[in-house]
């Protein structure tokens, strides 16, 4: 009897795609060996890339059929089994005579790019795009290592054939206005390889300044046009970048535009209170005025003038209601009064209407 194998079981579901520049791998975590046992003492998974592969070697075997036109079986078990392992093992020769190991994953590495049961890994193609002249189809393949040594056999092949992706826009405006923000740019009209491109459209990040990276665009769909409204924006310190995609290929986003970045600062007055009464009782005056709809509003600042004077505010504190009672008023003397609105950063609205007032 042969011995057991110890090898790690090969990877059988890799697949991959073009995000960008970059070529993403997905495969399942290795965690069997080729006996069906868990595989406990994993080091790591190398990565490998062939550039332009034959037809011959990423083409799935054909069927084995019979001049009849049925499939054909072996008579025995045995010579099929090893017909089977030997073009394997011929077609893992031939992968590895002309591919390059681009990575090995260690430990570490590998849990970081763990995702629940699957491992993402992203290669960057930026280096094999900019050569000049772009390889056709990329195949790649992965294979499991033990602490001991064994590897597995090389996983089924992924092949990818990569695009080239649009150059950078150039922002070229970003207007703050009140709860909102406007973004203008010019739309690139090559690739990377300076090449006539055609766009599907682009994507619009925003960040904090202190953040390291964007994340979902702000935009869910692609954006036709060359311009884009950021509705009720954060306040602060923020930074804005554009990316265009391939006609048809969303997935394909070329190169981010140069950042541009704005203080966002609430400058903006609330709008100020329509109509404000002021109505003679006794010794007091009556203020009553329309309330402010304003999502930031702190309050109210009263203001009032004796005769023909100059306003001043009667109390210090924000008003929080849309009325006010004046008790500091002499009879016999004739005031002014306007109302104010003012926000939580202290930015103060236009007067009201004037409302005149004669205490009896």
């Amino acid at each position: 009897m042969p011995p057991l194998p110890r090898a790690p079981m090969a990877i059988k579901d890799l697949a991959v795609d073009q995000e960008g520049a970059d070529a993403v791998l997905t495969f399942t975590y290795p965690d069997r060996l080729l006996t069906g046992l868990p595989l406990t003492d994993l080091e790591a998974v190398e990565v490998y890339r062939f550039l332009n592969p034959p037809s011959a070697l990423t083409a799935p075997p054909p069927a084995a059929s019979s001049s009849a036109g049925t499939p054909r079986t072996d008579e025995a078990p045995i010579p099929g089994q090893r017909r089977a392992a030997l073009n394997a093992r011929l077609a893992e020769e031939a992968f590895y005579k002309d591919a390059k190991r681009v990575d090995r994953l260690t430990l570490a590495a590998i849990a970081h790019a763990t995702h629940g049961a699957q491992l993402v890994y992203r290669d960057a193609l930026m280096p094999l795009l900019a050569q000049g002249k772009a390889p056709a189809s990329i195949a790649y393949a992965v294979v499991s290592v033990r602490q001991s040594g064994q590897r597995s056999p090389l996983s089924n092949l992924a092949v990818l054939a990569p695009d080239i992706p649009p150059d950078r826009p150039t922002i070229s405006g970003l207007t703050a206005e009140e709860g909102r923000i406007c973004l203008e740019w010019l739309e690139p009209e090559n690739d990377l390889l300076n090449r006539p491109v055609k766009l599907g459209g682009f994507f619009v990040y925003r960040r904090f300044l202190d953040e390291d990276e964007y994340v979902a665009p702000r935009n869910a769909k692609e954006i036709t046009g060359t311009s884009f409204v950021d509705v009720a924006p954060p306040y602060g310190k923020l930074v804005y970048t554009v990316r265009a995609t391939l006609q048809g290929k969303p997935k394909i986003l070329g190169s981010p535009a140069v950042e541009a970045g704005v203080d966002y600062r609430d400058v903006f007055p609330p709008p100020a209170p329509r109509r404000l009464d002021a109505l003679s009782e006794g010794k007091l005056v009556r203020l009553v005025w329309d309330p402010v709809a304003a999502t930031d509003l702190a309050g109210y600042r009263v203001y009032r003038a004796e005769g023909s004077g100059s306003f001043e505010p009667i109390v210090k504190d924000l008003i929080k209601e849309s009325f006010f009672n004046d008790e500091t008023a002499r009879p016999g003397l004739r005031y002014r009064y306007v109302i104010k609105a003012v926000d939580s950063a202290g930015n103060e609205s236009a007067p009201s209407p004037e409302a005149t007032a004669e205490p009896f």
